[in-house]
């Protein structure tokens, strides 16, 4: 929805962020994976698998100092996505969201804003695909 926004450098930084994010919870739904072809398309890069070599910690330091605060939201709310885009929001999840929160400066309120954000988000996403595919 956002991810357009992101510079470059940080469009590929996101993407290998969700990497690391859909493993939170040691499943690959389908889901996640056709929400990170999803992203690919809106950032105008390859759909490809995330590349996980870097570490998690280098990787949120890197857009620590790269992104704007404005970058940084995006990112969390479009991980939030990634997560609910399965229909849940798990413990794994949950506790996979907290170093990202505390290294972007993230309150839990506005967490807990961007979570209830996301289900707004969805549930209108899934309420137009339905009209548009009947």
């Amino acid at each position: 929805m956002f991810l357009s926004q992101l510079s470059e450098s940080n469009k590929e930084l996101f993407l290998n962020l969700c990497g690391h994010a859909v493993m939170a919870d040691d499943v690959v739904e389908p889901e996640e994976m056709e929400y990170l072809a999803l992203c690919c398309h809106e950032m105008e890069i390859p759909n490809q698998l995330p590349d996980i070599s870097t570490s998690l910690d280098d990787i949120l330091a890197e857009i620590s100092k790269s992104a704007t605060p404005y970058e940084k939201n995006i990112i969390v709310f479009e991980l939030m996505l990634l997560f609910k885009y399965d229909g849940s929001y798990d413990i794994e999840e949950k506790l996979f969201m907290r170093p990202v929160m505390e290294k972007f400066g993230i309150t839990i309120e506005k967490h807990d804003e961007m979570a209830k954000m996301a289900n707004r988000y969805i549930t209108l996403y899934n309420d137009i695909c339905g009209l548009l595919n009947v």
